[in-house]
């Protein structure tokens, strides 16, 4: 018996192999499994339009033609089917942005035990917003045929996903249709190049919440993570495109998007921020609705004293309990630049701008060169749309404080931080062994001023303010809230 072996002239050239690929009905009517060929499958829009459709000659629906799979470029692939980093290098140089997000679902308790930093291996939401931002950095190094970027900006945050019927006043992570509660992540990364960063903010985001699994899967290894997605990108060729609608921006070049933008501005102007009788009543004695100015408390400490840290944790816990949190940073030096080197508002500044406005959907910001300092107060008068403004630094401001003293002594400058204690102070925030100091050294002051006074010593003497533990973010953000309430 005789066998012929087909020559190879005989066979289909093909892409190296076949690729059988699904695609969605919505994306190539109702076929099946379609396989792409070169030479032997159809060679023009018209017979792959039969491939998709048997009934070539029926009138075909009017509106948007169908996304054309069979014409999209796949540029890492090469004409041999083989997987290949693309040459970018006749690439414009633009300035780059991408958004993305995920979540993590959990058990309640699991998100409480987060909360209230009682996991064991620490802070989770700080050790995963710094593994975002570190993922973001070696993107190229797990995603076989990225680029290796320089990255100008990568920032990660990290919002609760609420139970239903919760109130989150500042909420860009509610509650979900499912009722579950977790945490989302929203990565931001940027950069000034020749190819998009939509992979680093993917990755960050994805990442972080690998990390808050890590953290916490010793009591919860149900948790979930979900809903990994692209929302925001900005620049290069391909312009504007964002989740929800936006798509058709795509495409379109910087000065159309532009001016589409602005069309759409003029067209539906909105307030800068909500006018006072557009908010609820705030409840606590100020902000909007009240009449009176949203009341104000300062964390005041020497550098490296951890007043930011607890800052951020108390904003988050007074966020969470429903309040429109306010804040204001005492910079501490002369001067500071606006955004970020090589943005158009900080060249605009470095050309002489004395105001500097930035204005995005859903935020703005405004930058002055002045010849003194504004008093804090009246930067607080402008705080109309907040229940509670908390304030950093300002320790001669007389505003209502809490002294924040990881150790007693400022070892930058050698002040003292028992001296921190004033009438305005409300309350001491630090540990154990500088509570058990302060308390002595009070104690010491007391009885020497009793003796030159020629009096007997009594405890009454000793007048300290409460000491709060300055791990615990909850008790603090607590004593905060049922002082204001108290004012009432």
């Amino acid at each position: 018996m005789t066998t012929r072996t087909p020559d190879k002239h005989d066979r289909p050239k093909t892409l190296g192999r076949e690729v059988h690929e699904k695609y969605p009905a919505s994306v190539v009517g109702e076929g099946g499994e379609l396989t792409l060929v070169e030479g032997g499958g159809p060679s023009n829009r018209d017979a792959r339009a039969d491939l998709r459709n048997p009934d070539a000659g029926a009138a075909q629906p009017t509106g948007p033609a169908p996304r054309d799979a069979y014409r999209d470029e796949l540029t890492h692939v090469d004409e041999h089917g083989d997987v290949r980093m693309v040459d970018v290098g006749e690439k414009a140089v633009t300035q780059r942005l991408a958004i993305a997000e995920g979540s993590i679902l959990m058990h309640p308790e699991t998100q409480a035990m987060i909360l209230e930093d009682r996991a064991k291996k620490g802070d989770v939401l700080a050790c995963a917003r710094v593994a975002g931002i570190m993922a973001s950095k070696r993107t190229s190094d797990i995603i076989p045929m990225c680029h290796p970027l320089n990255l100008t900006k990568a920032k990660v945050e990290i919002a609760p996903i609420t139970a239903p019927g919760t109130k989150l006043a500042s909420g860009w992570a509610p509650e979900r249709e499912d009722g579950r509660v977790g945490f989302r992540v929203r990565a931001t990364c940027g950069v000034t190049g020749v190819t998009g960063i939509e992979m680093e903010a993917l990755t960050a985001a994805s990442a972080a919440c690998l990390t808050i699994y890590d953290m916490c899967k010793a009591v919860d290894r149900g948790m979930e993570i979900v809903d990994v997605r692209l929302l925001h990108k900005e620049g290069g060729r391909s312009g504007l495109w964002e989740r929800g609608g936006a798509e058709g921006m795509a495409g379109t070049d910087d000065a159309t998007a532009s001016a589409d933008s602005a069309n759409a501005a003029n067209a539906a102007p909105s307030p800068i921020s909500p006018a006072p009788e557009d908010l609820d009543p705030s409840p606590l004695p100020g902000g909007p609705r009240t009449g009176a100015a949203a009341p104000a408390i300062a964390f005041v400490g020497y550098q490296n004293a951890g007043k930011t840290t607890l800052v951020e944790k108390v904003i988050s816990r007074l966020t969470q309990r429903g309040l429109r949190v306010g804040s204001i940073k005492h910079h501490g030096h002369k001067g500071f630049d606006i955004d970020q080197p090589g943005k158009d508002s900080w060249r605009h500044a470095q050309a002489g701008s004395r105001h500097v406005g930035l204005v995005s959907p859903g935020a703005y910001a405004e930058y002055a060169r002045i010849d003194g300092e504004v008093p804090v107060r009246d930067l607080i008068a402008h705080y109309t749309d907040v229940d509670i403004v908390i304030v950093e630094g300002y320790k001669t401001a007389g505003l209502p404080s809490i002294a924040v003293a990881r150790s007693g002594i400022d070892r930058m400058r050698g002040r003292d931080s028992f001296e921190l204690i004033d009438e305005n102070t409300l309350a001491v925030a630090c540990n154990d062994v500088v509570a058990r100091d302060f308390r002595t050294r009070a104690a010491k002051a007391a009885r020497t001023a009793a003796g030159e006074e020629g009096r007997a010593f009594n405890e009454s003497d000793v007048t300290l303010p409460p000491f709060l533990d300055i791990n615990d973010s909850a008790a603090i953000a607590s004593f905060v809230y049922d002082h204001l309430q108290n004012l009432k």
